[in-house]
């Protein structure tokens, strides 16, 4: 009887000069709302965005021959052809070292520990031993051409292990598919002409945020009379129809106008539906019910929605007074009104600044143009039509409406990712030319923020992050918003009327990634 074979200890790489860093479509999110992407990773010694550790004072050490050659093949812009061959007397000592160790650790009927015959050995655990030694093999010798060839990845390398054959009397060969980084030029990013989109407080901004203070902190109240208004909750008794019977009804469901639910039914349409309509009035719907709907036999079905008024209950706000200003910790109606206004222009400022960070986007965009790996862009497509789907479920849309709106948007969703991708390689151009890195003690400073935000302790939080893969993301976003600070810094930046921004078209889109 066997024991389970204990094979060499051998590190499986992901991929080819691959380090934790992560691609523009996978992003980290923090507690200020700002999102960034991590990067194709660098095969340098410093993580992506890292400044670059001392250099060592020892002496060098001797190195290994590598002892395969590797030729390398440019199959288009931001993609390569490498083609490997080891030699043979590698690949044989690398099949006898696997079987010394296997036999060190193996136990089998009948042969002392340590003692078990080599062909005992290959006829039980042959296709194990192969498999690992051309993991490792193909790993470390794609990971050295990778790095002699100065080819910097944009996504993992393709290989077909099992097309690959491993033979100890003849050389390894195998190829590989890769995606690297776009090889292009930018000048001229600093001094950039733009304009910054005026910031203006109205008296009625204030009295609009006023209003809606109070809304919050009013009370609903029964309406006898009167048509539905925007920010009502009509009481509602809902029937479901399937093929003209009534399947299903319930009584007394509010309606949420901001939510677009009847109950926790989703109804999409449902406030512009019944606004000007009074009680005693009925509105149809046709949807299709969720699919975590309560009623199981109803879970998916398409139904008509019968939906009347029963009860109209609006919010009765509180007066706006001092007295009522003091109840939420201001000293008068006055402080309220001033704290309002700071909390609007705060916010019209960070609208501002990142509409700025837009418009220098697009001046970058307008002064390179190259080609970007089509894998990275795959991958930013179909994030972004999981999103628009998980976004068009919860509304209730229909699962074959669902398809067709995605394919709508199919042109707008590509030339966005195309967009995200170009922004991060720009940014990374940036940062290399100005040496604009991330240290460890800023990481650890965002790190803490973090964690204060959410009330949890910073090593969980870093803990977390390690753990998830995305401490390399964090860098990457912080190294961008070091580039897009640059890139204001060194800009001509002039301030708009607000006459100018109320007639001004708005910014292009903007990107999700590469801060993103």
């Amino acid at each position: 009887m066997a024991s389970a074979p204990t094979l060499p200890a051998r590190q499986r790489r992901r991929t080819a000069g691959m380090s934790d860093e992560k691609a523009p479509s996978e992003v980290v999110e923090e507690g200020s709302g700002e999102t960034g992407a991590g990067a194709p990773p660098v095969p340098s010694a410093a993580a992506p965005g890292e400044a670059p550790a001392a250099e060592a004072t020892d002496a060098p050490k001797e190195e290994k021959k590598p002892r395969f050659t590797a030729q390398v093949e440019t199959t288009g812009p931001c993609t390569r052809l490498i083609k490997i061959e080891v030699e043979q007397e590698r690949v044989k000592e690398e099949v006898d070292k696997s079987y010394g160790e296997l036999r060190k650790t193996v136990v089998l009927r009948g042969f002392r520990p340590g003692h078990v015959p080599r062909h005992v050995l290959e006829r039980r655990f042959s296709k194990e031993v192969t498999e690992s030694v051309r993991q490792s093999l193909v790993d470390e010798c794609l990971e050295q051409a990778v790095k002699d060839h100065s080819l910097r990845l944009a996504l993992p390398a393709s290989v077909d292990y099992a097309a690959i054959t491993l033979d100890p009397d003849k050389p390894l060969s195998f190829e590989a598919k890769l995606e690297v980084f776009p090889e292009f030029t930018i000048d001229n990013y600093k001094g950039l002409a733009v304009e910054r989109p005026a910031v203006e407080v109205t008296e009625a901004d204030v009295a609009q945020a006023l209003t809606a203070l109070r809304a919050r902190h009013g009370s609903y109240q029964k309406v006898q009379e009167g048509a539905v208004q925007k920010g009502d909750v009509p009481v509602c008794h809902a029937i479901a129809l399937v093929d003209g019977q009534e399947a299903w009804r319930e009584n007394e469901l509010p309606i949420l106008f901001e939510d677009e639910t009847v109950g926790d039914i989703p109804v999409p349409g449902i406030e512009a539906a019944l606004v000007g309509a009074a009680v005693g009035d009925t509105k149809t719907f046709v949807l299709r019910l969720p699919d975590d709907f309560r009623v199981e036999a109803l879970r998916g079905k398409d139904v008509t929605l019968e939906v009347t008024i029963d009860e109209l209950r609006r919010v009765a706000m509180p007066e706006a007074t001092d007295d009522w200003a003091r109840s939420l910790h201001f000293d008068d109606l006055d402080d309220l009104r001033a704290e309002l206004r700071s909390s609007l222009r705060r916010r019209r400022e960070q609208e501002a600044d990142e509409a700025l960070h837009d418009r220098i986007a697009d001046k970058l965009l307008e002064l390179t143009d190259f080609d970007v790996p089509e894998g990275l862009v795959h991958r930013l497509v179909a994030r972004a039509k999981d999103q628009q789907r998980m976004a068009l479920l919860y509304r209730g849309v229909p699962r074959e409406e669902i398809d067709k709106a995605i394919a709508l948007q199919e042109k707008r969703t590509r030339e966005a990712s195309v967009r995200q991708c170009k922004l991060y390689f720009i940014y990374e151009k940036i940062a290399e030319a100005e040496k604009l890195f991330v240290t460890e003690d800023e990481v650890t400073q965002r790190i803490e923020a973090i964690a204060l935000n959410y009330r949890r302790r910073p090593n969980e939080v870093k803990a977390e992050l390690e753990a998830e893969g995305r401490l390399g993301a964090l860098r990457q976003q912080m190294r961008e918003e070091k580039v897009r600070e640059f890139l204001v810094k060194h800009a001509v930046v002039t301030q708009a009327t607000r006459a100018a921004a109320a007639a001004e078209p708005p910014t292009g889109a903007k990107p999700e990634g590469p801060a993103s």
